[in-house]
């Protein structure tokens, strides 16, 4: 009855702060709240054990639902006192689901959220998705067989229409699909099917959580990724499309959720879609976020597999390799290392045997780049065995004299310098020498002094 009764109420309603300030802020309803605090009052007495475990999966259901729509919300105003009363109406939530798994003896469960503080991060509304994250995970490794019931029970709440309530129960299911026993419960389609609707959801935070279940999907299940192949490759492609998309959040989920699935794709199901994917990419590569930047060029690396053989495919590599050479000094050191991946896995479709030798000697996370010597070699192989892309390559490099970061404006100076440096006098055609001495002219201005020398080095390469 009780939790009937909280499932159909209005948890709280949006009150104006005040005439002068504007703005709303959300106040708990009386009745849920007194029936909150009356669940754990119940819960607390030694005569509830037996009943709250015979429905268990409901009151656990209940009241994660609860936790989800108290997050942010304040106590109503005490009315014979005029002032707030002291209660914190997420604590009450989060309090009486932990005495319910007290009582149900889920002491594994309640070891794994006191340990990782769970319990502090599901209250508070920047760290909810978080703490309900390490609550699914300690289901999913303690208590599993449990969940079948659960999932049902929370299932009807993905269609509520607060938001607070989707976003909990997202995040619930999303990371419940980053564990195999989800399959061995047979609960991997449900869970699936719910992430799919999700994809469109109105609320951008339930959207970014349902792609980032369908990505974990490659960690819980990746025997199961090639039956939702066309699935996960719509989701992720459009994910990476997303346009009311606050911080890239949704983009970021896709591409590391698409990097993950790629890695147990059969090739056949990714076949016609490298080159459109590839295209998606490209214009994260240049993107302020660093996370975004690392998981774009992570994914350009995952995807090279997939495109082995095919001038389509040799092109869009020809297209990104300067962004990757000169993102080798990125400030980022993740990035630099992104970079040295992607360049290993795009090696054998490069169509250069010396320059395939030199990515795959040359890039090792544990070995130091000598980056001039580097660059040096690398233009002498490309007027070698790409000269007619030569006119390409310097019109890309010069495009980075206008780069946000200094070390890659340094770093396209210094392939200018060496390009001219190494280029015969047949291949002078090639080069428009106008547009260079431009831009290195405006480089000898940088602010950095780095860039300044670097442009002036370049310049005595001009013959």
């Amino acid at each position: 009855m009780v939790m009937e009764k909280l499932a159909i109420t209005a948890p709280y309603v949006d009150k104006k702060e005040s005439m002068m300030r504007g703005g709303t802020t959300k106040v708990a309803t009386s009745q849920p709240l007194a029936m909150t605090c009356g669940l754990k009052e119940l819960l607390l007495n030694g005569q509830s054990q037996e009943p709250a475990v015979a429905v268990f999966p409901q009151l656990f259901s209940c009241l994660t639902v609860r936790l989800g729509v108290s997050v942010g919300v304040s106590a109503p105003k005490d009315n014979t006192h005029k002032h707030t009363t002291s209660i914190h109406v997420a604590g009450v939530a989060a309090d009486a689901l932990r005495i319910l798994l007290a009582r149900a003896q889920l002491d594994e469960v309640m070891k794994c959220l006191e340990d990782e503080n769970a319990w502090d991060l599901m209250k508070e509304q920047s760290t909810h998705v978080k703490g309900v994250t390490l609550l699914a995970r300690a289901m999913a490794k303690h208590a599993g067989p449990r969940l079948p019931a659960i999932v049902e029970c929370l299932c009807p709440s993905l269609n509520n229409i607060y938001e607070c309530q989707r976003i909990t129960v997202t995040a619930f299911f999303s990371e419940l699909l980053n564990h195999h026993v989800v399959t061995e419960l047979m609960l991997i389609d449900v869970l699936m099917n719910n992430m799919m609707e999700r994809i469109s959801d109105p609320c951008s935070t339930v959207r970014m959580l349902a792609v980032r279940g369908l990505g974990n999907i490659a960690d819980g299940s990746p025997e199961k990724v090639n039956k939702y192949a066309k699935e996960l490759l719509a989701a992720m492609s459009s994910g990476m499309e997303e346009k009311d998309d606050p911080g890239k959040l949704i983009t970021l989920e896709a591409m590391s959720g698409l990097s993950k699935v790629l890695l147990h794709l059969d090739k056949k199901n990714v076949h016609l879609l490298v080159v459109y994917i590839f295209m998606k990419i490209k214009p994260f590569l240049e993107n302020d976020n660093d996370e975004i930047r690392c998981a774009s060029i992570l994914l350009m690396g995952n995807l090279s597999k997939f495109g082995s053989g095919e001038q389509v495919f040799k092109d869009q590599i020809h297209n990104v390799l300067v962004s990757l050479l000169l993102h080798l000094v990125d400030p980022n050191p993740h990035v630099v290392k992104a970079c040295k991946f992607a360049m290993r896995m795009c090696a054998p479709v490069v169509g250069s045997e010396q320059i395939t030798a030199m990515f795959q000697n040359h890039l090792h996370d544990d070995k130091s780049l000598h980056y001039g010597e580097f660059i040096n070699d690398l233009t002498k192989y490309l007027i070698q065995d790409f000269p007619s892309m030569l006119n390409f390559y310097h019109i890309s490099v010069i495009q980075f004299f206008k780069s946000n970061w200094p070390e890659v404006r340094a770093a396209a100076a210094m392939f200018i310098g060496f390009l001219l440096g190494n280029l015969q006098q047949e291949h002078r055609c090639h080069i428009n020498m106008g547009t260079i001495t431009k831009g290195l002219v405006m480089l000898l201005q940088d602010p950095d002094p780095v860039v300044r020398v670097k442009a002036a080095e370049a310049m005595g390469h001009f013959q």
